[in-house]
């Protein structure tokens, strides 16, 4: 029988997933979140000060599962094109297994507090450095440096944060070689 508190958060979690698809994390509060999990006040600041802790609870759980298939996704690939596009195919699988999760990492996120956006600035500059390590493997005066590997991580993610945005993750996949081609 599971913890009654990981019972609590994981019914928090779901609560705030549902609720952000639907309604959208602006229009949340937190009456909304403690009727949809089915607890009180006290029971909900037993584990956040706020709903802006919640969502960056929820948040940094999402990207460190992401990052850890994202590292995963580039072992064994050489070069960094290789390597941002084997992340960006990893975004997309993991972005299509719950559009809940999708829409709270890649939109909903804009709309949260300060920590939730640390947390998206620290994860991207994460996925950038993982990216950027394959341009060691490339010698000579055309390697791409860091200033690439932002510059594409920046264009693929947004192209990828569109099709969330639209609910197209369908879409997209087909585009990543090709954004990564010019650079």
């Amino acid at each position: 029988m599971p913890d009654s508190s990981e019972d609590e958060v994981g019914r928090l979690r779901e609560a705030l997933l549902d609720l952000c698809a639907e309604r959208g994390y602006k229009k949340l509060k937190l009456k909304h979140l403690l009727e949809r999990a089915g607890m009180d006040e006290d029971d909900f600041h037993r584990h956040y000060a706020d709903l802006d802790a919640c969502f960056a609870a929820v948040l940094g759980d999402i990207y460190d599962q992401f990052f850890a298939r994202a590292q995963e996704a580039v072992a064994g690939q050489s070069g960094w094109r290789d390597r941002m596009r084997a992340t960006a195919y990893a975004l997309l699988r993991f972005l299509r297994g719950d559009e809940r999760v999708a829409r709270l990492a890649a939109v909903e996120v804009q709309y949260a507090g300060k920590r939730a956006q640390e947390l998206f600035l620290e994860t991207f500059n994460r996925l950038v450095n993982l990216l950027d390590e394959g341009s060691s493997e490339a010698d000579g005066p055309e390697s791409p440096g860091l200033a690439t590997a932002i510059g594409v991580g920046g264009v693929v993610f947004a192209r990828i944060q569109e099709a969330v945005a639209k609910g197209e993750l369908g879409l997209g996949e087909e585009e990543i070689p090709e954004l990564t081609k010019s650079s």
